[in-house]
């Protein structure tokens, strides 16, 4: 997987890189960059939230990286610990290496030894879904609660997102904005972070879909489990992923907002009230 591409041109990995540089200038003051040793290189996070724990590591989709996490990193951090991780293989600051599946599920298992606050709270969008799903299904000690939005890895791709794909093809220049829109569904994006997602869009080689998680890893998953996902999802079956869920994983709670697409994120006050109120559950 070494050898595998992550950019159409060296220029176009710059602008993504420059992209970014201007993203990471707008967290709080309160966040700082951390830099931990890993396996497939080195790993970069934004730290930043209450000192002294409970922790939570932010794992974001594909074509992204830890910058779409400040507003739910301040909110979390107010209860919490937080590091928006940058993943391996993705355009953020982590080491520029395509890994396979499982070294994926290893470098997060090197991560969490690595966070010295607990109890650990994994939240995972998209891809990073997926991910925080399969750590802690082959690892659950010490993790005390799950959280995914718009989860890969539950059920198949629909079939029909390929038209949408089409569809932005045909319309050109107008296509980012075509997919904007199936996306996001009515929720905003500024300026800066179109900037970055159109760069993306047109300069970095996504991965292929990750694997579907078995009946057994998803039966792993004892701990508090939160599923927030969008109804018009262009990508993802949100509701067979909830009926997966529910068959397999009993004791998730299930969010599904009528007006979301893939891109969805709830409010992330939402999220801190569900991690608060796992936590006073389990004093």
């Amino acid at each position: 997987m070494d050898s595998e591409p992550m950019y159409r041109s060296s220029a176009g990995a710059a602008a993504i890189a420059a992209a970014y540089a201007r993203l990471l200038r707008r967290w709080p003051p309160s966040f700082q960059s951390v830099r931990l040793q890993t396996g497939p290189g080195e790993t970069f996070a934004m730290r930043g939230g209450v000192e002294k724990g409970p922790a939570v590591l932010m794992l974001h989709g594909s074509g992204s990286n830890g910058a779409v996490w400040m507003g739910a990193g301040a909110e979390l951090g107010r209860m919490a610990r937080v590091y928006a991780l940058d993943l391996p293989g993705e355009p953020g600051n982590s080491a520029a290496r395509r890994c396979g599946w499982e070294e994926m599920v290893a470098w997060l298992g090197e991560v969490r030894l690595q966070i010295p606050e607990r109890p650990l709270a994994l939240l995972g969008n998209s891809l990073g879904g997926w991910l925080a799903m399969a750590s802690a299904a082959a690892d659950p000690a010490g993790v005390a609660a799950v959280m995914t939005i718009n989860p890969a890895g539950v059920c198949p791709r629909r079939s029909s997102y390929k038209w949408y794909a089409l569809a932005a093809r045909w319309a050109g220049e107008r296509g980012p904005r075509v997919m904007e829109r199936a996306n996001l569904r009515g929720q905003k994006m500024d300026d800066e972070f179109r900037e970055f997602f159109d760069l993306a869009g047109r300069h970095f080689i996504y991965r292929p879909s990750v694997p579907i998680l078995g009946d057994d890893d998803l039966r792993r998953l004892s701990m508090p489990f939160g599923y927030w996902a969008g109804k018009k999802d262009i990508l993802l079956p949100t509701q067979k992923i909830a009926r997966r869920l529910k068959r397999l994983v009993p004791q998730a709670e299930i969010f599904i907002d009528s007006k979301g697409g893939h891109g969805y994120h709830p409010p992330a006050v939402a999220l801190r009230d569900w991690l608060a109120a796992v936590a006073a559950y389990n004093k």
